[in-house]
């Protein structure tokens, strides 16, 4: 759907303040609601390859993994809805601005999800070796 709404905006010649206002809050947006879809994977994931534990019991790890993963995504979308509800509406703001709310907002998505427990598994990992 987004990307027939890009579409139709590039016709009309709109494609840049488009992408622009939509990106302001879609970094975050867009990216924890594909993290919460990988919640359900983990959830899916536990039920049909249970490994050692009995069904049941996979089932309930992944339940508590998935809802962490959940959890986490709260915070980053309220502020996703600020973003949207404070922000996108100035259109006239300055392109670089506009910029620097989307790779702020893309940076921390990679540095909360992908760099953070990269750090944190390599720490769990040195603790364990000492």
């Amino acid at each position: 759907m987004l990307g027939s709404f890009l579409y139709f905006f590039y016709d009309k010649g709109l494609l840049w303040e488009s992408s622009r206002t939509i990106w302001i809050h879609g970094t975050i947006e867009i990216s924890v609601i594909i993290i919460a879809g990988c919640a359900g994977l983990v959830l899916g994931n536990g039920l049909l390859f249970p490994d050692t534990y009995s069904r049941l019991d996979s089932f309930k790890k992944s339940i508590k993994a998935g809802l962490k993963i959940m959890l986490s995504t709260v915070p980053f979308f309220i502020i996703a809805g600020f973003l949207e509800g404070f922000v996108t509406r100035h259109t006239e703001m300055p392109d670089w601005l506009a910029i620097t709310i989307i790779l702020a907002s893309l940076t921390l998505i990679i540095y909360y999800y992908v760099i953070y427990p990269i750090k944190l598994t390599n720490q769990i990992k040195q603790d364990g070796n000492n």
